[in-house]
């Protein structure tokens, strides 16, 4: 049977996430995420005092997971640990809360790594291509809808 990475890896779809840049992790974390989300990006990361710790592919690229410590509290005395881990269309699927937060890297690691083996990722692509089928069904029909309204008749096929 394929990998996930492997059936993922679709023109349809967005690029798997690959180790280019793994020696500077925050530069790592840019360029995969660019154009997905906006959480790694310089003024995100000041906003929230984040670090990007570490920054690497999961599961051969299907997913992307940080490291990042963060302030904990408004004071920035206290800082936190946690992984985040993206989906390919930069969704946030790990993400504990700053009170949930850890004392260091490796224990963030590990809360990561015990959630993930218990994680449905083929489940989690199903729905979220599925979502995906769904948004991009309403919005061709609401183009095929102003076509219309524009004095053209084009069929919709899904």
């Amino acid at each position: 049977m394929k990998s996930l990475a492997n059936i993922l890896t679709h023109e349809a779809l967005p690029k798997i996430f690959n180790r280019e840049y793994s020696d500077n992790p925050t530069i790592s974390a840019q360029k995969n995420l660019e154009g997905r989300t906006h959480y790694v990006e310089p003024s995100t990361l000041k906003w929230h005092g984040a670090r990007i710790l570490s920054a690497l592919p999961v599961s051969d690229g299907a997913f992307f997971k940080i490291i990042e410590t963060v302030n904990v509290e408004y004071t920035n005395k206290k800082r936190g640990y946690r992984a985040v881990v993206f989906d390919l269309f930069g969704t946030v699927i790990y993400h504990p809360k700053l009170e949930d937060t850890f004392t260091n890297k490796e224990k963030a690691e590990k809360a990561f790594y015990a959630w993930f083996d218990q994680f449905d990722e083929i489940g989690h692509y199903q729905y979220a291509i599925s979502q995906t089928i769904t948004r991009l069904n309403k919005e061709a029909q609401s183009l095929a809808d102003i076509l219309q309204s524009l004095g053209k008749k084009e069929e919709v096929t899904a």
